[in-house]
């Protein structure tokens, strides 16, 4: 699934002809993908949701999303953005509902999971802000860092994220692993199927 969310974003963007226009939308892409890092370094410890694929790396999948979707995605969005109040509104909400329903198809299909309070509705909350931050980010950067940091500090509050000072070691293994105890976890459940599917055999 986040192969074809790839060469649709890629298409997308081919058509849309986005790299006549990079110096204006490459802004917008980068402060996305910032914020995306920021959030795996912050929650890597209580992550409310990640992604996941039988054929990728979790290392694999997360670069695939935070330097070649996202980008792809905000450029695409950025590269039609209507000029009138009203045509803007209906294009974000266009973009919001597009977006939330791959990523329930995502869930359907466990290509993403949630955790910890997580659900669709505060999906499509981060995508409104995600999108109108990208948009205004090209005019009042500074002011949007500031409304960023804001809702990210209102958002780890709500959902209890643990800060300590060890997050500052090995920052970038934070952003493109999971802790310890999931890897444990997760060993655990591997091994836990490979005794049920034995038993299965042999019963």
């Amino acid at each position: 699934m986040h192969i074809s969310i790839l060469l649709w974003l890629i298409f997308q963007n081919i058509q849309k002809k986005t790299w006549k226009k990079i110096h204006e939308l490459y802004a917008g892409g980068l402060y996305v993908s910032f914020f995306n890092i920021l959030y795996y370094f912050l929650c890597n410890d209580k992550l409310l949701w990640d992604f996941k694929s039988s054929h990728l790396s979790l290392k694999e999948l997360r670069v695939l999303h935070l330097i070649f979707i996202t980008p792809l995605m905000i450029w695409s969005f950025l590269a039609t953005y209507p000029p009138t109040l009203v045509k803007q509104v209906k294009y974000i909400a266009k973009w919001v509902c597009t977006a939330s329903f791959v990523e329930w198809i995502g869930l359907r299909c466990k290509a993403i999971t949630f955790r910890h309070g997580w659900h669709l509705g505060w999906s499509a909350l981060i995508y409104i802000m995600m999108l109108i931050f990208s948009r205004w980010f090209q005019k009042k950067p500074f002011a949007v860092l500031l409304l960023s940091v804001l809702a990210t500090v209102v958002l780890s509050v709500i959902f209890k994220v643990p800060v300590s000072k060890r997050m500052l070691k090995h920052p970038l293994k934070r952003v493109l692993t999971r802790p310890l105890k999931d890897h444990v976890t997760q060993a655990v459940a591997n091994k836990v199927k490979r005794k049920c599917l034995l038993l299965k055999l042999f019963s």
